[in-house]
């Protein structure tokens, strides 16, 4: 064997052993890098996002031996944030924790993009979900969603629905139940939840399908009533609250998620690090205890996982959008 041979073959013994490095040692080749760990935020400081991306920073400090700090990049409804992501290191030094609603529905819902978020961004991991609910007034004296039905069948009047943006879960599953119910319901679609909250509790809407976190505290003190939730069973933060399933309605499903990505490109065992100490931290009993407290639930898993899911989203309401003619430009 020559020199040159006897290098090369050094050369793949070495990139294979590195390939097969031990979690901890990756953690370590990052930490003595100096680099931080950065979670890019897609909303500004103060949402629930932000709050469970502190107490998560925490978390991945100790478990991955490296500083990690929250950085903000907010606009285009998380595509800017993913789009500063797929223009930087391919080495995870940015890990983008945003709603996943631009990666699942921006290729239907905008006819052009700046970039391909399947081609461009890398799932990790999916970290926290909300389920979205039909919220009414207390005033209105409906005590079920069976009411509800019944009323927007009745009144004219009842069949406005506020939610939070002009897409999103709510909006899919408001279109979705005017077809199901044969009743012409017609989204309000607001600049954020808290005019729509303000409305909802002043009676200028008659009902929201927006995310049930928004609503538990005026729920339990009985100034609004939340009707039914859109997880497939009862929801921890919710449990008095039934589903749409449990209700007779199987395909009334969806939830707001929030996960993980990094730039298409980063090292798989690096990527599978990120998930594992994610997850664990999350269903970590203290830590799924204080994010349900802000109004979020747990999930976590792998990053095949975790494109099962976006994928399953994005099969599931590119028909609705497209029957409704949902459109963002």
């Amino acid at each position: 064997m020559s020199l040159t041979r006897r290098r090369f073959t050094a050369a793949l013994a070495a990139g294979a052993a590195a390939l097969a490095l031990p979690d901890r040692l990756i953690s370590s080749a990052h930490a003595q890098s100096g680099k931080p760990l950065k979670l890019i935020l897609s909303v500004p400081p103060g949402a629930a996002l932000d709050a469970s991306a502190r107490l998560l920073a925490d978390k991945l400090k100790a478990s991955l031996d490296r500083p990690v700090v929250v950085d903000y990049k907010v606009g285009g409804a998380g595509l800017a944030a993913g789009e500063f992501v797929k223009n930087n290191e391919i080495d995870g030094t940015n890990l983008l924790y945003t709603p996943t609603g631009f990666y699942s529905y921006s290729t239907f819902l905008y006819s052009k993009l700046a970039y391909d978020p399947d081609k461009e961004l890398a799932p990790v991991c999916e970290g926290t979900t909300i389920p979205t609910a039909i919220t009414v007034p207390v005033a209105l004296a409906i005590a079920s969603f069976k009411d509800w039905v019944e009323a927007i069948r009745r009144d004219p009047k009842m069949r406005f629905v506020g939610t939070p943006s002009a897409s999103g879960v709510g909006v899919f599953l408001t279109h979705l139940m005017a077809k199901t119910f044969g009743v012409d319901l017609q989204v309000v679609a607001y600049k954020g939840g808290r005019p729509l909250l303000t409305d909802l509790l002043g009676g200028q809407v008659p009902a929201s399908g927006s995310v049930i976190a928004d609503y538990l505290e005026l729920h339990r003190a009985g100034r609004l009533r939340i009707l039914a939730q859109s997880l497939p069973g009862r929801s921890a933060l919710a449990p008095d609250v039934p589903s749409y399933t449990e209700l007779g309605y199987p395909d009334f499903v969806g939830k707001t998620s929030f996960g993980f990505f990094v730039k298409t490109g980063t090292p798989r065992a690096l990527i599978d690090q990120y998930a594992k100490a994610i997850t664990e931290a999350l269903r970590a009993p203290e830590t799924a205890k204080r994010l349900n407290e802000i109004g979020l639930e747990v999930a976590g898993g792998t990053p095949e996982e975790f494109h099962k899911t976006l994928l399953d989203d994005r099969n599931r309401c590119a028909p609705i959008a497209k029957a409704a003619g949902i459109k963002l430009d």
